[in-house]
């Protein structure tokens, strides 16, 4: 059986004596004679032995195989009567190395052996008397071919799985299951980005050494899978790192101690879902919004008539000078009424429409003593109102839009408050040359931080069943946005949470510092 080298010069290809037993072709002297026989028969390798003209003294059933020739055919030949002339010459070659060399020598090879391609790994070495004297050589060739081809399909059938896997919508996992442990197997193109590596550094880790996706496959849950043998199918909402909060869509999979587990991200379908339930709602409360506009509209259209009536009447009447004054201020102050109810008609009507918004020039000063008298009645008992109002420009926007945000955002923070000690402070700032803010702070109970990046969606809320409907800080924030400007929050659970919003200024120059700055008034 040859190494696969160039074949050497001067080959003996001469052939050998009759056919005998193998018994009595292995001399009697032959060290460790009967040892040998006992084991080879029991070996899959290949054995062979030699004398120094190269003909076969003895050969195992498993190497007969290889050659395709009975043992009693083989006994007394030489590899030029078995096999091919260049076959002959490279194994005749490596023969020759090794006596030379009088010691084993080892090499992998490729030949064909009986019409079979086969791949070696062959170990030959010299034999020697008692005395030292070489007297024959001996050889074991191990057939790779077998591990070879299973080597071969398993490279195929893990590209074939990395291939399949990566042209999946879904990130890929298979786990294994170690003592109080899961370790990540495969893992293909999508899960890589799920857990933020490359799977050659990532397959072999545990499952704990990257935690933020721990999610999709809790031991507990596995364990479960397992037991019941029970494929798992659910949704997870979960928070990553740089990516904000996402929706998953998770199956688990028991494949004997493995776990096959598909992670999916829904979050855009879910948030479309959203989307159209809000669309769903706001074409509802659009409804509603132009009935109510309708049935306000016409008993404002008498309130609104009578009220100039009586002004007149009470120009004609015979009143002292006070008495006068008091009536016209109260009728005044009626009108202004009915004139705020009229621009809310006019914007619910509006919502109901889909029209545009109108925005004009205002001072914010007056729009936020507006949200403060709207909110009067949410407001009271519960603490005290600081005003910090600084020198401001006029701002772009819509009054009635405004007053909506600011009543909303007043309402929240005066129910966030505690029982005793309670104060919301609004405080008006320039933020740059173009934009001024308004903060609502208060002391109250805070917002935790796995809520902070979800107040602003829609039907989103901590509040209980029955007190909210996600919808307030929704709307505020889309309205702020329609007018050029943005919203934030910052909280701290148990310290109270401060709410800003930005808004465009026109520029028209100051206005005066208000009489109300830096005032308190205690809620009555």
């Amino acid at each position: 059986m040859s190494n696969g080298s160039e074949p050497g010069t001067g080959s003996d290809s001469g052939s050998g004596g009759g056919l005998a037993p193998q018994s009595t072709l292995i001399p009697a002297d032959f060290p460790y004679r009967d040892l040998f026989h006992s084991l080879v028969e029991e070996l899959p390798d290949a054995i062979f032995i030699k004398d120094l003209q190269g003909r076969y003294l003895f050969i195992n059933e498993a190497g007969a195989r290889y050659l395709g020739k009975p043992v009693e055919e083989i006994l007394g030949r030489k590899d030029a009567d078995l096999m091919s002339r260049e076959e002959a010459q490279n194994t005749l070659e490596f023969d020759r190395q090794t006596l030379l060399a009088g010691r084993s020598l080892h090499a992998e090879m490729h030949e064909v052996m009986a019409g079979i391609s086969r791949e070696w790994l062959s170990t030959k070495g010299v034999i020697r008397r008692e005395d030292g004297q070489v007297v024959g050589l001996f050889g074991i060739a191990r057939d790779l071919s077998h591990d070879r081809r299973n080597e071969e399909a398993r490279r195929r059938s893990e590209a074939l799985f990395r291939a399949a896997a990566s042209s999946s919508f879904d990130a890929f996992f298979l786990l294994r299951a170690e003592p109080e442990q899961l370790r990540l197997l495969r893992l293909n193109a999508h899960a890589e980005r799920l857990l933020g590596g490359a799977a050659a550094d990532l397959e072999g880790q545990l499952l704990s050494d990257v935690p933020h996706v721990a999610f999709i496959a809790p031991r507990a849950l596995c364990d479960e899978v397992w037991r019941t043998g029970v494929p798992h199918d659910d949704e997870v909402e979960q928070a990553l790192p740089g990516r904000g909060r996402r929706w998953f869509r998770r199956q688990l999979s028991a494949v004997g101690d493995c776990m096959a587990v598909t992670v999916r991200d829904i979050t855009e379908q879910r948030e479309n879902q959203m989307r159209l339930r809000l669309n769903e709602r706001m074409a509802s409360i659009g409804m509603l919004a132009a009935g109510v506009a309708h049935e306000i509209n016409n008993p404002l259209a008498f309130v609104s008539s009578n009220l100039s009536f009586i002004g007149g009447e009470l120009r004609r009447m015979d009143l002292s000078r006070d008495d006068a004054r008091e009536l016209m201020d109260a009728l005044h102050e009626a009108r202004e009424g009915a004139e705020r109810m009229r621009l809310i008609v006019q914007s619910l009507r509006a919502l109901s429409r889909g029209d545009p918004v109108n925005t004009h020039p205002l001072d914010l000063h007056e729009v936020l003593e507006n949200s403060v008298h709207l909110a009067w009645s949410r407001l009271r008992s519960r603490g005290r109102l600081v005003r910090d109002y600084g020198e401001l420009p006029q701002v772009l926007g819509n009054s009635v839009q405004l007053a909506q945000v600011f009543t909303n955002l007043l309402i929240n923070a005066a129910q966030a408050l505690p029982k005793q000690g309670g104060e919301i402070r609004l405080v008006t700032h320039m933020h740059g040359s173009s934009q001024v803010v308004v903060e609502v702070r208060d002391n109250g109970c805070g917002i935790a931080q796995e809520n902070l990046e979800r107040v602003f969606e829609p039907f989103f809320t901590t509040k209980p069943v029955g007190e909210g409907t996600g919808l307030g800080l929704s709307i505020s924030h889309d309205i702020i946005r329609g007018l050029g400007g943005s919203m934030s929050v910052d909280s701290v659970v148990g310290q109270g949470s401060i709410f800003r919003v930005f808004l465009p200024v026109v520029d028209t120059g100051p206005l005066e510092k208000p009489p109300h700055v830096a005032s308190l008034q205690q809620f009555a």
